[in-house]
């Protein structure tokens, strides 16, 4: 009797800490019941294999010639360097400078005095990986600047990302957020006028570039003095004029480098390229240290923006929307509203077969499934969890799953009771024959959800977090307090089954 009262008193306890969660903090909903954008993005792999090939490939070079290797030409592409050389006999000198200097990479092809050099396939698979993960980083980054609350943004297949951003209906301004490079460079310019005149000074140490507006055409050098990578923070602020414009400030790495070139290169003009278009290109007046400012004609919402993403940082490639998805706030209030409807229908149902099937024994696990459920809400609110409609599917499958158990116990009763035993040693005998294959059950179940929310996205997982924390709360409602319940019923007379 007096364990008895323990568990009762503690199911109170239980019960009155699961209300007040569920009552204190509402719930976060998911992307098909609030409403918002879903975007499916694939980095551009090539061309950033590309980029890399080409911040090894002057390196190469001039190694190469220290080395007494007379080089032609060094030319990147996506699929290596390729290096043209005077005599054929460097080909084994430049493959052990290769193997020596350069570890990662590898010579995959020579003919005539030309050699292709590559990474690694190990290496490429990291890096592979490596724009993944850090294209992944950046979003949440930029996400997290905008305020949502509950994204998703996760890895999918081999190399896309999905992005879900509940409550945003926005689609232009969360693309322009999302999939801009916001690739920051400051570029010295070595001369300024029509593209036919630039097109035939272009040498492999220059490049030519348009304006922001695509009126006007720069020759600068690749090589650039500063990149986003060395900004300490950006914020918005006005310009000489009290037009929007972005203000930086360099960490101090990119300050020493920035002092040093403004020094050297005053009255020479210097090129704000973001994501290879000439924003503004001033004149160097005086030594600049850590600090500048990037003006443009932006409006002050295009101002804010751009702070944004380069707070957040570049990504470290171009992106391709494959899939764009806008569930407005109305589809996701039907979906709750007929999600409620399907429970509601449900659990009567539910309730009428336990009643009529195993009498007063049909209270305990009419009783069970509401705690059961009560405790599932309050889980996945402490968690942070996300309910999406699968969620919802979750939670109505997970009512017959707990009733599952009640059932095993109930039939173990009934027999025991028909073998002549009493009704507490009925009660029991049944809770403790049929407990190894409740457990089964339960850890079967788990072991699946678990699974599904590891290798799952999107809804997937959505339905797997219900599913994880309403098995949990099954085995603690549907065989535990079921069993308190019954015993409490036996006790006051009432047990029927």
């Amino acid at each position: 009797m007096k364990d008895l009262k323990l568990n009762l008193l503690a199911l109170l306890v239980l019960i009155g800490l699961s209300v007040a969660v569920v009552l204190l903090k509402p719930i976060n909903l998911g992307l098909d019941l609030r409403g918002g954008i879903s975007f499916v993005l694939q980095p551009d792999i090539a061309y950033s294999l590309q980029q890399e090939y080409e911040r090894y490939a002057k390196d190469m070079e001039l190694k190469a010639r220290e080395k007494g290797i007379k080089v032609l030409d060094v030319i990147p592409s996506k699929e290596g360097i390729r290096v043209e050389l005077v005599e054929e006999e460097d080909v084994k000198k430049l493959s052990e400078l290769v193997e020596k200097q350069f570890p990662r990479f590898s010579v995959v092809r020579s003919e005539k005095g030309s050699v292709l050099i590559s990474l690694k396939e190990r290496e490429i698979e990291q890096f592979k990986s490596g724009v993944l993960t850090q294209t992944i980083e950046v979003l949440r980054k930029r996400i997290d600047e905008l305020g949502v609350v509950q994204p998703v943004i996760t890895r999918i297949g081999e190399d896309r990302v999905l992005v879900e951003l509940p409550g945003v209906l926005d689609l232009q301004k969360a693309k322009s957020i999302v999939g801009r490079t916001a690739l920051l460079e400051l570029k010295l310019v070595v001369e300024a006028g029509p593209k036919e005149v630039l097109q035939g000074k272009l040498t492999k140490d220059y490049e030519l570039l348009p304006s922001l507006q695509g009126n006007e055409w720069f020759l600068v050098e690749k090589l650039p003095v500063i990149t986003g990578a060395d900004l300490k923070t950006a914020y918005t602020s006005t310009d000489e004029f009290g037009m929007p414009a972005v203000a930086f400030e360099l960490n101090e790495k990119g300050a020493e480098a920035f002092a040093k070139a403004t020094e050297k290169n005053i009255g020479r003009r210097l090129a704000i390229v973001l994501d290879k278009r000439v924003v503004s290109a001033p004149v160097i007046r005086s030594r600049i240290s850590d600090r500048g400012q990037i003006s443009g004609n932006f409006t002050p919402e295009e101002a804010k923006e751009l702070a944004i993403v380069l707070r957040a940082g570049a990504l470290p490639t171009r992106v391709e929307f494959l899939q764009e998805t806008v569930v407005g706030p109305s589809l996701g209030k039907d979906a709750i509203e007929q999600g409620i409807r399907a429970g509601v229908g449900a659990f009567i149902l539910l309730v009428l077969v336990l009643l009529a099937r195993y009498k007063t024994a049909g209270i305990t696990a009419t009783f069970s499934i509401l705690l059961n459920a009560l405790m599932l809400w309050a889980g996945l609110v402490l968690l942070g969890g996300t309910l999406t409609l699968p969620g919802i599917a979750g939670i109505i499958l997970n009512m017959g799953i707990a009733v599952d158990s009640n059932v095993l116990i109930f039939e173990r009763v009934k027999e025991e009771l028909r073998l002549g035993n009493t009704v507490r040693k009925s009660i029991e005998l049944g809770y403790r024959r049929t407990l190894n294959a409740v457990w089964d059950t339960h850890i079967t179940l788990l072991v699946a959800a678990l699974i599904l929310f590891q290798f799952g996205s999107g809804p997937v997982k959505g339905f797997a977090t219900t599913l994880t924390i309403g098995t949990i709360a099954s085995f603690i409602s549907n065989v535990y307090y079921a069993k308190v319940l019954l015993e409490l019923l036996s006790r006051l007379r009432l047990f029927k089954i």
